[in-house]
């Protein structure tokens, strides 16, 4: 503890009489400061937090656009191998690829924080490049 007696009053004065307002104004001051310390430690993790669990949510989505491309960039390979060439599965194939990357890249626009309503270039690619019966996906 610490002795305050000695604070406020004259040396020669027994009573040792004390006013605890600049005190508690100190401690009041000091435990404000470590208060705003907190919230600012508090919202950098809660931003990292929140940051993870978008990740992890659109994880599996730009990974199945992938997969997507690599099977078919070796379909269109393989349309390519054969004699003659089957240039009509190669050019959907293409299609496909063009599509998934178009669906990847959409989802890493939103992870960046791309304005959120309204009309979106992601609705004009799809209607562009899909074609449900043409892509296994």
């Amino acid at each position: 503890m610490i002795d305050t007696g000695h604070l406020g009053a004259p040396p020669d004065n027994t009573e040792k009489t004390f006013d605890a307002v600049p005190l508690r104004t100190h401690s009041l001051t000091l435990a404000s400061k470590a208060l705003r310390e907190v919230q600012v430690d508090l919202a950098h993790v809660d931003s990292i937090a929140t940051r993870g669990r978008l990740a992890a949510s659109v994880a599996p989505e730009v990974t199945q656009s992938i997969a997507a491309i690599v099977a078919n960039a070796q379909a269109a390979r393989h349309f390519l191998d054969l004699q003659p060439p089957v240039l009509d599965e190669v050019r959907q194939a293409l299609d496909c690829i063009v599509r998934d990357a178009y669906r990847a890249s959409d989802v890493i626009y939103r992870i960046r924080g791309a304005p959120q309503g309204g009309a979106t270039e992601e609705g004009a690619r799809e209607d562009q490049w899909s074609d449900p019966r043409s892509c296994s996906s």
